[in-house]
């Protein structure tokens, strides 16, 4: 995992140092204006120069957690002058630490960051790096930022505040190794983060990871090619049954008249039929087709006669070796919707007919 730590730029003219640390080993990766992320760069943090940012410890021993820190914000935004945004975390025993920054200067870092493809993971105050718990006082310098901290105060290295401060005490100088030893420690657990609440880091949500993407095209793309293939064979059965239904159709018509040549004159020569008769072809069309598709469904069922009125009714004479075949179509065409009535009789010979009339629902 790669740690890449940088200076916060706090106006449009800063262009801070960009190091990266691999397994323990610090690379210096130039300016911020000509950086280029890696894949490898995981966590990302920012220190922030003391004199954009105002630290203040608060002890509060009668809380603990997260109350002593909402406590210590609220105080800590309260004696600040305009808005800010605040950060607080406990430093030791009963004290905590809070950092306030202004909310035009932490955009516009977070802005010039995001513009060179760093998103910070962590936004801290240089000073809140030194992990310093005692009454001394130490000086750390990076990238042209130094800082004077003490136990309750952190200030820049500037002769007038060392005056105010810290007066003749003596400074302890803290080496650039320990330093970035103290930064990579900072970066795993530091003291507060500033970006937290509206600035808190918001990431794109990832549902899929591209090799799933990748499978849920193809199976998309299967998908797509097995309801194909359903529908051309839906097809091509429909298809059939009607060629299938066409030429027994055309079969009965020839029988009848043998210099029909297609259904299509077939058809054409029934309207005719109906209309020199001044029939109508009516509903003749559905009926006819329901009682050719409830006998086709009834086994040993033929159709005796056929007759349609200009009512619109379709009379028939169904037989079958018994009652239990006819019976089957009668159910058939009744399940298709159509009305019925149906009269049973024997023929000379013991055959089962039924005198049907059908019509339209």
């Amino acid at each position: 995992m790669t740690l890449v730590i940088t200076r916060f730029p706090t106006s449009d003219r800063d262009d801070p140092t960009v190091f990266r640390v691999i397994d323990g080993i610090w690379q210096d990766a130039g300016a911020l204006s000509d950086f280029v992320p890696m894949v490898e760069d995981r966590t990302v943090m920012t220190v922030v120069a003391s004199e954009d940012v105002r630290c203040q410890w608060f002890t509060l021993p009668d809380m603990q957690g997260r109350q002593a820190e909402s406590v210590a914000k609220l105080r800590a935004t309260e004696q600040s002058l305009g808005l800010v945004h605040c950060s607080a975390g406990a430093d030791y025993d009963d004290v905590v630490a809070t950092a306030t920054i202004g909310s035009e200067v932490m955009q516009r870092g977070l802005d010039m960051l995001g513009a060179r493809g760093l998103s910070p993971d962590i936004v801290l105050p240089f000073a809140l790096s030194l992990p310093v718990h005692s009454d001394g006082v130490f000086r750390a310098e990076m990238d042209g930022l130094s800082v004077l901290r003490g136990a309750q105060f952190a200030a820049p290295d500037e002769v007038v505040l060392r005056d105010l401060f810290i007066g003749d005490a003596h400074i302890e100088i803290i080496d650039p190794d320990s330093l970035r030893s103290m930064l990579v420690s900072a970066s795993a657990a530091p003291l507060l983060n500033l970006r937290e609440g509206v600035f808190a880091k918001r990431e794109r949500a990832i549902w899929i990871s591209p090799e799933q993407k990748i499978w849920v095209r193809r199976l998309l793309t299967a998908l797509l090619v097995v309801t194909m293939l359903i529908t051309l064979a839906t097809l091509a059965k429909y298809w059939t049954a009607t060629a299938s239904e066409n030429d027994a159709a055309l079969s009965a018509a020839q029988k009848i008249d043998p210099a029909i040549q297609d259904i299509d004159q077939a058809e054409s020569m029934l309207a005719a039929s109906l209309n020199r008769q001044g029939k109508t072809q009516g509903s003749f069309g559905p009926l006819s087709a329901a009682l050719w598709r409830s006998v086709k469904a009834s086994p040993n069922v033929s159709v005796r006669e056929l007759r349609y009125t200009p009512d619109g009714i379709l009379t028939v004479v169904l037989a079958a070796p018994t009652a239990d075949n006819i019976n089957k179509a009668l159910v058939t065409i009744q399940q298709d919707g159509f009305r019925i009535t149906a009269t049973p009789r024997q023929d000379t010979t013991g055959a089962t007919l039924v005198d049907m009339t059908v019509r339209m629902p």
